[in-house]
Order: C-alpha cells, then sequence, then structure tokens
C-alpha cells in the first residue's frame, strides 16, 4: 500500500536559468507496493537503498510534466507532454531494495541494479543491464545487448540482433538470441534452455545431476566448460562440424555425423542436449579454453 505522495522539490527548471527542465520527486511506500515506469526514449537507470521510498529525478524538455501515480500498491512513473511527443526522458530512481520494479519502453537504455525482488526490463531498441533480481527476472530487447547479473529464480532473458550475457545467475534459465552469442559464465542452473540461430553458445558453471538442460545454434559453436565431478548424459548432434572433449566422457554406441550421439560423465545424472547444424562441440575442464571474444580480461591458461 502506497502512503503518500511528497510535493515535487526541483521542478520547471527554466525559472532557475536553467536550459534543461527537471524533475525531482519522492513518493512513501510499504511492503507489497509494485513500481512500473514506463519511457518511451531515453533512459531508464535504477538503483537502490534501504529506505521506504522511491526518489524519481527525471531530465526532459520544457512541455514535458513527470506523472507519478499511486492507485492501490501500484506505482506508475510516465512523462506526459502538451501538444506532442514527450521526446527523450532520462530517469534516475532510487527505490527500496524490496520492491518489484517493472521498466518498458521503445527507445531506451535500462539499467537496474540492486533489486531483491521481481524484475522485469523490456526495451524495443536498447541495451538492458539487470544487476540483481530475485523471483521472476525478465530482460527482453529487440536491438540490443542484455546483461543479466547475481539474478536468482526463473530468469527469461531474450534479444533478436545482439547478444546475451549472464554471469552469476542460479535457479531455472532461459536465454535465446537470434543474431547473437549468448555467453552464461559463473551459473548454476537447476535446468536451462539455451537458443540462438546465428551465434556462439558458451556455458561455463555446475549443472545439476538431475537437471535438464538443452543448447542449440544454428550456424555456431557450442562450448560447455564443466568440473570432472560433473555427472551428466549428454546427446550430442552436428551436421557440418565436430565433437570433441577433454573431460573423462565415455561414448554410448555408434557415432555418426547428423545423428545422435551419446556420451557420458560421471554417473550420467544430467540430461544434457547440444545441437549445432553448422559448428562444433566442445566440453572442456575450466581454464582450457580461451575467454570469449570481447572480454579484454586475461585469458584462461
Amino acid at each position: 500500500m502506497v502512503l503518500a505522495v511528497a510535493v515535487p522539490v526541483a521542478e520547471a527548471a527554466q525559472e532557475r536559468g536553467r536550459t534543461t527542465p527537471q524533475t525531482d520527486r519522492t513518493i512513501t511506500v510499504t511492503k507489497g507496493a509494485r513500481l512500473s515506469v514506463t519511457n518511451d526514449a531515453g533512459e531508464v537507470v535504477l538503483r537502490t537503498w534501504d529506505r521506504d521510498s522511491i526518489r524519481v529525478h527525471a531530465t526532459h524538455n520544457s512541455r514535458v510534466t513527470i506523472d507519478i501515480q499511486a492507485t492501490g500498491n501500484i506505482v506508475t512513473v510516465r512523462g506526459r507532454a502538451s501538444g506532442g511527443p514527450t521526446g527523450g526522458i532520462d530517469y534516475e530512481i532510487t527505490a527500496p531494495v524490496w520492491l518489484p520494479v517493472k521498466v518498458s519502453g521503445q527507445f531506451i537504455y535500462i539499467g537496474i541494479e540492486g533489486v531483491q525482488n521481481e524484475v522485469s526490463a523490456e526495451t524495443v531498441r536498447g541495451d538492458i543491464v539487470v544487476k540483481g533480481g530475485s523471483g521472476f527476472v525478465t530482460a527482453r530487447s529487440i536491438q540490443g545487448e542484455v546483461i543479466v547479473e547475481d539474478a536468482k529464480g526463473r530468469i527469461n532473458v531474450s534479444t533478436v540482433n545482439e547478444g546475451i550475457r549472464i554471469t552469476g545467475a542460479s535457479g531455472e534459465v532461459s536465454a535465446d538470441s537470434t543474431n547473437g552469442d549468448i555467453v552464461l559464465s559463473k551459473v548454476d542452473a537447476r535446468s536451462l534452455e539455451v537458443t540462438t540461430v546465428n551465434g556462439d553458445v558458451r556455458y561455463e558453471g555446475t549443472i545439476g545431476s538431475s537437471g535438464q538442460y538443452r543448447f542449440s545454434t544454428h550456424n555456431g559453436d557450442i562450448t560447455m566448460i564443466l568440473p570432472e565431478a560433473t555427472n551428466a548424459t549428454f546427446t550430442v548432434r552436428t551436421y557440418n562440424g565436430d565433437f570433441s572433449s577433454n573431460l573423462p566422457t565415455k561414448t554410448v554406441g555408434d557415432v555418426r555425423r547428423g545423428r545422435r550421439a551419446t556420451y557420458t560423465l560421471g554417473s550420467g545424472g544430467a540430461e544434457v542436449e547440444l545441437e549445432s547444424f553448422g559448428g562444433t562441440v566442445r566440453l572442456r575442464r575450466p581454464g582450457t579454453v580461451p575467454a570469449p571474444r570481447g572480454d579484454k580480461s586475461k585469458q584462461d591458461q
């Protein structure tokens, strides 16, 4: 439930001699509230603090009014313009760590950090960076890179024309891209589905002995970096590529190009499906694979 709405503390910056108007408002909230931010263009950067209040700082043009409404347990933030579109609005929002957050827009960058509850971030054109999130974590862009770090729960990430990077995630993970690489590192997933059409897939982390995992790419390689103590059964299919492993995997049955081949590691508990039409599938020990393309940090030796 929302308790109160505070009076704007900085607005109509033209009166202060500035060329860019700004809005600065704070509202008080209680547990059970949710935040929804809509922005057509610009950026939304949200961080957290230990106060039970939401501060909204926005930079916008002179025709725009920032509308903050508290209806029931929903706090909505959006820009409204007189006589035309709002143009670009840049938000800097500070919210309680416990507050569920939804941010959506058309042409916006979204950055969300520190939320310990549900997170939803969706844009048509723009990058998304989510650090944190718990429960349901969704990050979707059509034309933009998507980065998710340290999220827990059901994690759903997608983009069409850029790559995906997921680090430090745990739970049930789904990642989908059409034209981009997908890189997952330090992941502890109970189940996982990763799909791209034109891109490489790289997974580094652990897999549960009773989990189910699926990796698929049409034009790209698949690389899994796993501890030797992993227990998994790998079902592998590649048409114009090869399979290689420096883990102590065992072949089950015949291996024929274009057919599914089966390999086991340890007791073979987890079910792992790996499929690439035009790329190579690799299973590797930690420390035996170069860092991903675009990673300027020191490569593994």
